[in-house]
């Protein structure tokens, strides 16, 4: 499945919605592609947010939800949109192990390699 989200930090709620589908998709077996892009570009950082402090009632943190995934090895690619991050002072070094910048291209290619897009 591949996930498209722009729900940054400013939505503590929301942002891990995209996270706890990947889990369903780990649970049947399947890896999550992701594309952060405008304020979710935020979570591709470990300079510019802490992915433990941002959850919803009665879920997972973002980072526990993270840490599952890629324990689980269920998470395919996450790319942070390049230009995205560019405009939000978030710097190549600055991207966590896991995260790689891309741009359209990429986006167009995950969109078209999976069966599935949802967005966030």
């Amino acid at each position: 499945m591949f996930v498209v989200t722009t729900i940054g930090p400013e939505n503590t709620t929301k942002t891990v919605e995209p996270f706890m589908v990947g889990i369903g998709v780990k649970e049947r077996g399947n890896e999550t592609d992701l594309f952060l892009m405008q304020e979710a570009a935020y979570l591709g950082s470990d300079q510019h947010v802490d992915l433990s402090t941002l959850s919803a009632p009665g879920m997972p943190t973002v980072e526990e939800a993270l840490e599952e995934l890629l324990d689980a090895g269920s998470l395919g690619e996450c790319i942070v949109c390049e230009p995205c991050a560019i405009a939000r002072n978030i710097g190549e070094d600055d991207l966590r192990e896991w995260a790689t910048f891309g741009g359209p291209e990429d986006l167009a290619r995950l969109a078209e390699e999976n069966e599935t897009t949802m967005t966030f």
